[in-house]
């Protein structure tokens, strides 16, 4: 007999809203006895490296430089450095150590001519480590852990008036920023620990740095940010600012001493201070309070100009760069044109081979109307094209930001996600540019610009606030919307919207405070857009958790929530939801499936009108659906009506469809790795691992 729980419904008694539910006291054992399906791989259509921006680093000749050009699979590796000499053409080719990001690691050029980067390893332990690059020799230098502990998202790292290398970063435990200072003549480290005031139940960044003769300054964020001073004598630290609730705080270097910016609520005035012996100095005009000083790094030669169009690699492996000196560009000054080479303009190529490509997990699926699948990987990188009536994938190219929900309307491909909720529009019936430069002269246009396709329409941010945008859906307003959520500088959700007409953007995130918005659903022919949430921290209430998640009704008509329901009592998160009552307007239902907060591991699927509120049925069953709820987080799941009229998803590793009249639950089969879904005709094709798959006939007659 299995536990009451994994059977129990709760339904309305009676009247125009009950929904006959089906029990099935059996369940737990027909999932766990679900055969395995038959799971065809079609291979890895995704497959590419990271390119991370190059950088400069001067000879010791005084008149030539290195370029320092970095690829990596992940940010943790494996992770390559293509060192190429200007001065000589030699191209050293190395291995970055694993489990260290080049991805924001602090780097600067020394006094001693050497090119500094810190980075912390990731992993047990933990800490900031130091790698240094070596002009004269093209190699890199691993000189170890240099701060126990310390690690950071950011790891800033300037120069001081006094020559030393000055760095930051951030304590897990306390959550607190911290401070550095490393002295490349003596190679001895003074570590001041975790400063500042701890973050709380928030977690910390030691964010921007800046450095004066006396002081070091961190804007230490980022709930809330302050801007900490450290004395560099005593190791003394004090709190010279704190930001608004939902302001930034950040610093940018002025040699010999530094100035930091105060962005204001809601769009306010920024503030701006100079900060210089411990003191932040409202900046009136843009005269320093401190003498003037020469930087002990030697002035470098004039920098070449880089142009990284082709540095993304093909199939064989091999890419270029290209460069031109200053002095070839002042003689050679013609407008480019078909007829007119690179060279004739005064460009030199350098060839970089045997460059590593790796196939990528596949991250999202959706059906093109012409028949052909669109695909994803996780990241930046992996858009491809799978046709399934030739069964030939076609890669497009790297970018579009971090993509996270899709929506096909009016035969084009929306798009956002991450960082600070971008739109794009694909048009499939025109060729992918993004990615699609030639040589110099040859440039694809910018993701900007109206012939790009995909094209960036701008960001939500702004009207948002949204750092990561997690789902969309189209209204009958004609517009398209996004629900989406803060990172790191809050918790709590975000609601915007695009008119795809206009290109105008708007959206609100107050009334979400402490709801995050994971997931959007148009009903009602797009009368209603559902956002369905998580809880968060709420930054309005004393950044106290809600005590349970609600779905939010938005009335397209009205332009307003006209309803908050809570579906699952004390449920910190309402999960997906699909409409099943097909657009009627006396009642609007919807199935959803939560996690049930009084039984680990095990969920709650419910029925809810959202024209009425009512909460008209809850069925619990053994296992939770598997969805991510983290930032680039796995396992990938799905949650859609299929073609045969029924909801498909996983309960653990258990493809099930749900039939929406009575909330049947029948398992298909089981698999190793869930994945999100894209039918054509009666096959079923899944995301999640480095290989499209494909399950035949999944949908029977």
């Amino acid at each position: 007999m299995l536990p009451a729980i994994f059977c129990a419904i709760v339904a309305a008694a009676g009247g125009a809203g009950s929904w006959s539910v089906a029990a099935q006291p059996d369940l737990k054992a027909q999932l766990d006895a679900a055969p395995a399906l038959q799971v065809e791989d079609l291979g890895s259509p995704a497959r590419s490296v990271t390119n991370y921006p190059p950088c400069l680093v001067p000879n010791p000749d005084g008149r030539t430089w290195d370029v320092l050009q970095w690829y990596y699979k992940t940010y943790y590796g494996p992770t390559w450095l293509y060192a190429i000499d200007l001065g000589t053409g030699e191209v050293k080719k190395q291995r970055f150590p694993d489990r260290h990001q080049i991805h924001l690691a602090g780097q600067t050029l020394a006094p001693d001519g050497k090119y500094y980067i810190v980075t912390p390893v990731w992993g047990r332990g933990g800490g900031m480590d130091l790698f240094v690059y070596d002009p004269a020799t093209n190699t890199l230098e691993e000189r170890g852990r240099i701060v126990p502990d310390l690690v950071g998202e950011r790891r800033d790292l300037i120069v001081g008036p006094d020559g030393r290398l000055y760095g930051t970063g951030n304590y897990v435990n306390p959550p607190k920023a911290g401070a550095y200072v490393y002295d490349p003549k003596t190679r001895q480290v003074r570590n001041y620990g975790p400063i500042g005031p701890s973050h709380a139940p928030n977690a910390c960044w030691g964010y921007y740095l800046g450095v004066c003769d006396t002081h070091i300054y961190v804007a230490s964020g980022k709930i809330p940010w302050y801007l900490v001073a450290v004395n560099i004598e005593t190791g003394e630290d004090k709190v010279l600012l704190e930001a608004p609730a939902v302001g930034i705080i950040q610093i940018r270097q002025r040699f010999p001493g530094a100035v930091a910016e105060v962005r204001q609520e809601e769009g306010g005035p920024r503030k701006e201070y100079w900060l210089y012996r411990g003191q932040a100095i409202p900046k009136v005009e843009d005269k320093p309070p401190w003498p003037p000083k020469e930087s002990p790094v030697p002035k470098p030669p004039p920098r070449p100009e880089l142009y990284t169009g082709e540095t993304y690699p093909d199939a064989q492996g091999n890419a270029k760069l290209w460069y031109r000196l200053p002095e070839d560009a002042a003689r050679l000054a013609k407008i480019a044109s078909p007829g007119v080479k690179p060279e004739d303009l005064g460009w030199k190529c350098v060839h970089l081979s045997g460059i590593e490509t790796y196939p990528l997990p596949l991250h999202r699926l959706v059906l093109l109307p012409n028949g052909k699948i669109f695909g994803r990987a996780f990241g930046y990188l992996g858009n491809f094209l799978f046709d399934p009536a030739t069964g030939q994938s076609e890669f497009l190219g790297d970018g579009g930001g971090e993509t996270y929900t899709y929506l096909l309307h009016e035969g084009k491909l929306w798009w956002s996600g991450y960082p600070s909720g971008p739109v794009y529009v694909y048009d499939p019936a025109k060729p992918w540019t993004i990615g699609k430069s030639g040589p110099p002269g040859h440039a694809a246009p910018t993701e900007t610009d109206p012939a790009s396709n995909p094209r960036l329409l701008g960001r939500l941010f702004d009207k948002t606030r949204a750092k990561l945008m997690r789902g969309s859906a189209a209204g009958a307003d004609g517009r398209i919307y996004f629900g989406g959520m803060g990172l790191r500088d809050y918790e709590g959700g975000s609601f915007g919207w695009v008119d795809p007409r206009t290109g105008e953007m708007g959206g609100f995130w107050r009334p979400l405070s402490g709801y995050r918005v994971y997931w959007l659903t148009a009903a009602a022919q797009g009368r209603y857009i559902v956002m369905s949430t998580r809880t968060g921290n709420d930054e309005l209430n004393n950044n106290q958790k809600p005590p349970e998640a609600k779905i939010f009704v938005w009335d397209t008509l009205s332009q307003q929530i006209v309803r908050e329901i809570v579906p699952v009592p004390r449920a910190d998160r309402t999960g997906p939801l699909a409409e099943i009552s097909g657009g009627g307007m006396q009642e609007v239902r919807l199935i959803g499936i939560a996690d049930d907060p009084e039984t680990k591991g095990a969920g709650i699927i419910y029925g809810v009108d959202i024209r009425s509120g009512e909460v008209l049925f809850r069925k619990t069953v053994p296992y939770a659906l598997t969805f991510p709820v983290g930032h680039q987080s796995s396992p990938i799941s799905d949650y859609r009506l299929g073609p045969d009229g029924w909801i498909w998803t996983f309960l653990g590793k258990t493809l099930v469809r749900i039939r929406p009249a009575d909330a049947w639950v029948v398992p298909v089969g089981r698999v190793e790795v869930t994945g999100s879904f894209a039918f054509v005709g009666p096959d079923l094709y899944l995301s999640g691992t480095e290989q499209l798959r494909r399950i035949r006939n999944a949908v029977k007659p």
